[in-house]
């Protein structure tokens, strides 16, 4: 049963350093319903941004589970920055755990990344990890 909105400060699932697993475990826990967690998306997603950190490889198992309409914006924001390592975070191990639903909505975004890649994206091979995710997917 997952932890109600009276029951959670969001500051809380925004994990404070590189191990912080509890509020990783935090997030895992709410009710992904009742309780809006756009407020700290954006500082959830930080922690995608080097895939070494612990943190980083949890969260990817855990935030498919947020609610759609919140976590597709930020996914986007993050495949069109200019932040190679954390395109790479999402594209490779957030994207994979993602549903059916969610991926057909990022699926623009990866074809932007195969067919029109940035000079980084390429220099990185960013747009080969969106093309095998494609391949896998679609």
């Amino acid at each position: 049963i997952g932890v109600s909105q009276m029951d959670v400060n969001i500051k809380d699932l925004v994990p404070q350093h590189k191990h912080d697993i509890a509020a990783v475990n935090r997030l895992k826990n709410i009710d992904n319903i009742s309780i809006d967690i756009r407020p700290v998306i954006e500082d959830i997603f930080i922690w995608l941004q080097n895939i070494n950190w612990p943190v980083a490889q949890e969260l990817c198992e855990v935030l498919p589970s947020v609610n759609p309409e919140i976590l597709i914006p930020e996914i986007r924001r993050v495949l069109n920055s200019n932040d190679d390592c954390w395109q790479f975070s999402c594209i490779c191990f957030l994207i994979p755990n993602l549903s059916k639903e969610i991926l057909v909505e990022l699926q623009a975004d990866l074809e932007r990344i195969i067919n029109n890649p940035t000079d980084n994206e390429k220099l990185s091979d960013i747009n080969q990890n969106a093309q095998d995710i494609f391949e896998r997917y679609f």
